[in-house]
């Protein structure tokens, strides 16, 4: 037996080789190569800004602003609201005039209160919108992440890009307040109680503020990534995948993160 072993023929041992890999040899980029990218970086850019963007905070602007109220209308709003009525009795008697500004101090100048009274109007405007019946409508769904209809509109439009989003809280804080929108949406508040707020509390408070970054780093909101998946995969399967989880985890990220912030305030 030990024979017939000694005999048997061995598995030759194999050598192992150390792994080797050539690397490149690293230059500085030519000018040229970089201002070639930089080139087709911003025009692919400005190509998504002429085309999505603009299509989409144009729709939104039509949204935010049809169906068109009468006078009527307006007149029978301004009569059941507190502010608005002040704001329109001083147009009428300017030297009566009992409409504060941010400063405090009471308003008098009739131009002033002409530009207050069309702000109350377009804010009314909106306030009835396609866009705000829209926002109220997916109010349950992110009402847990401290949004309101103003925050959920913007943020649908994110959906087709994620730059919509400013212009959109843009339009709406432009039309309640023309002189400073950048300001005014500082001073937003909540117009009714919510699950996760009270009425004529901050609406960008740090726990929403939290949340809408959160959102924005996990949901897919880029309309030309969708053609792409849909160009690649022949099939809009993948896209309403790819948007529907991803747009689950930013809501439960969000989520998390209001509730963590909120905690710690």
């Amino acid at each position: 037996m030990a024979a017939a072993c000694g005999q048997a023929p061995h598995r030759p041992r194999r050598v192992l080789l150390p792994f080797y890999m050539e690397m490149p040899p690293y230059r500085l980029p030519r000018p040229r190569t970089v201002l070639i990218m930089v080139w087709d970086a911003c025009m692919g850019f400005v190509k998504k800004a002429g085309t999505i963007i603009t299509l989409t905070t144009v729709i939104l602007w039509v949204l935010l602003n049809v169906p068109m109220r009468s006078d009527a209308q307006f007149s029978a709003h301004c009569s059941a609201s507190a502010e608005c009525a002040a704001v329109s009795a001083a147009v009428e008697d300017p030297e009566s005039s009992t409409v504060k500004g941010d400063d405090g101090q009471v308003i008098t100048d009739a131009e002033e209160l002409g530009k207050l009274l069309d702000a109350q109007k377009t804010s009314y405007t909106m306030d009835n919108s396609w866009a705000a019946t829209v926002g109220k409508a997916v109010q349950p769904v992110f009402e847990p992440l401290g949004f309101d209809w103003r925050i959920n509109v913007a943020t649908l439009s994110s959906l087709a890009a994620r730059e919509t989003f400013v212009a959109t809280l843009g339009q709406i804080a432009a039309a309640e307040d023309p002189e400073e929108p950048s300001a005014h949406l500082a001073t937003m508040t909540y117009q009714q109680d919510t699950l996760t707020n009270k009425a004529g509390d901050l609406l960008f408070n740090p726990a929403t503020i939290a949340a809408i970054l959160v959102f924005f780093v996990y949901a897919l909101q880029c309309m030309a990534t969708a053609g792409a998946m849909r160009r690649e995969t022949g099939t809009w399967k993948w896209p309403i995948i790819a948007y529907t989880y991803m747009f689950v985890t930013a809501w439960v990220m969000a989520a998390l993160t209001r509730v963590v912030v909120a905690m710690l305030m």
